[in-house]
């Protein structure tokens, strides 16, 4: 057999064929970026890497990733590079259990992953060095390895799938703090549906294990530090300006002399946002939290008993974010990041600075951009409820019309994921819910693919 003829038996696997276009376009866009898109949360990341001193307020193991990823190259870019090569995967492998088991046209799932692609939010975010990006790839993965559940009967009888289900999950539950609910919801609902394999509880049962081995043992052994106390304390602050810009709240005497001592109470009161907590938190008194936070939790919590009405208002504005299409009067949504100027330690780490490979394109990219949140249209689109809202109409089509009721199952990680975010959520934006944005893509692929089948078949 000569060689082209060898070449041209080689069977190309079809996730890398999804891949591959959505890989090379990212590739374009970051080099444009060059050396990426980092905000204050990434540089705080990128400075424990360098100093290697970790803390847990950023998930700890996701900078530990980072850090390693440091050692072959210490440059962000090259950190953003394999993230669009784990996001092409993504998107690769969730396309091949469409095409497997779906029998959905290849042509069409090659031309959606180049829509995927070119689509700017995520675009944006493949460049983008945040947590939030990998961990929503990851959640996506897990929905993609639910297909494979619904679709193979045998699947917790093969331990090499089990084992990549296992590993998601950790990572999931490790690389942003609300994953653990993520996984252990959705764990509880596959081992309901599949209580008589062993497998789907040794897999969900060593996950809980190993994540709590590596939440203790192993940040003691990697010497992991605490929370930030000033987000540690930043709810309580937040429901106190919101006490102290309410009509019929009372504070007495005593109550505000103690309040002073851990925020600045004109400040906090001025600078209130119900939507966004990071103003109270800036408030602070973080040394006075360090030596008697648990006082302060105790006052706030005293208060909210107090008023409960009030605290109660309080979280539906908060969260209205996850759960309202429509924005409420005041709201706002910080969606994609257009600009890469890194004034976060700009003056230590220089050579991060802006060095655009392809300018011309870069100017481009950030003008669409810009335009495109400047719009109208900018506000309606970055809520993550619309999304999550059709992606629920648009799976239960699909389950209808593939007569197949365990499809649902599909939205389990992304639904659980906003659920997840609701006991805290500190600030509407979009990255903390792009697994819905995400999952929104891959659905609707699906959906417009069933659609079509649909009417070709009237038609025919």
């Amino acid at each position: 057999m000569t060689l082209v003829s060898k070449i041209k038996n080689i069977k190309i696997p079809s996730t890398l064929i999804y891949a591959t276009p959505v890989f090379c376009i990212l590739t374009i866009v970051l080099l444009a970026y060059w050396p990426g898109i980092l905000v204050s949360d990434s540089m705080v990341q990128w400075n424990q890497t360098q100093v290697g001193v970790f803390d847990d307020w950023h998930p700890a193991y996701n900078t530990i990733y980072i850090f390693l990823l440091t050692k072959i190259w210490n440059n962000p870019g090259f950190v953003l590079w394999v993230q669009c090569l784990i996001m092409s995967l993504t998107i690769g492998f969730f396309f091949n259990r469409l095409e497997k088991y779906y029998k959905i046209n290849r042509y069409f799932l090659i031309i959606a992953s180049i829509i995927f692609a070119i689509v700017p939010l995520n675009y944006n975010f493949a460049v983008t060095l945040l947590k939030d990006t990998l961990y929503s790839t990851f959640v996506i993965l897990f929905t993609a390895i639910i297909i494979d559940i619904i679709n193979d009967k045998t699947f917790f009888e093969n331990k090499k799938k089990c084992i990549f289900l296992l590993l998601v999950c950790l990572v999931i539950s490790l690389f942003r703090h609300n994953g653990i609910l993520v996984v252990a919801l959705t764990g509880i609902v596959l081992i309901l549906l599949h209580r008589k394999q062993k497998l789907s509880y040794i897999v969900f049962v060593s996950w809980f294990i190993i994540y709590i081995l590596m939440t203790t043992v192993g940040f003691k052994v990697l010497n992991i530090q605490k929370n930030s106390y000033a987000n540690k304390y930043g709810p309580i602050s937040h429901i106190m300006a919101r006490m102290l810009n309410t009509d019929g709240v009372e504070f007495t005497e005593e109550e505000l002399e103690f309040l002073s001592q851990y925020v600045d109470i004109d400040k906090l009161k001025e600078t209130y946002n119900p939507y966004n907590m990071d103003y109270s938190i800036n408030t602070q008194n973080i040394e006075k939290l360090k030596e008697s936070g648990n006082e302060y939790f105790k006052f706030g919590l005293k208060k909210a008993l107090e008023y409960p009405t009030v605290v109660i208002k309080h979280y539906i504005h908060l969260t209205s974010f996850l759960y309202s299409p429509i924005p409420f009067e005041g709201a706002y949504t910080v969606g994609m990041f257009v600009e890469t100027d890194l004034w976060v330690y700009k003056d230590i780490y220089p050579n991060l600075n802006e060095n655009s490979k392809i300018p011309k394109l870069l100017e481009f990219l950030k003008n669409a951009e810009i335009k495109y949140q400047s719009s109208k249209y900018e506000t309606i689109t970055m809520r993550p409820a619309l999304w999550m809202y059709l992606s629920i109409v648009m799976i239960i089509v699909i389950s209808i019309l593939r007569k197949n009721k365990k499809i649902c199952l599909i939205l389990l990680p992304i639904v659980f994921n906003m659920i997840s975010l609701a006991p805290a959520i500190p600030v509407s934006m979009t990255r903390y819910v792009y697994a819905t944005m995400f999952g929104f893509f891959c659905i609707a692929t699906w959906f417009i693919y069933e659609i079509w089948l649909k009417i070709k078949e009237k038609v025919i």
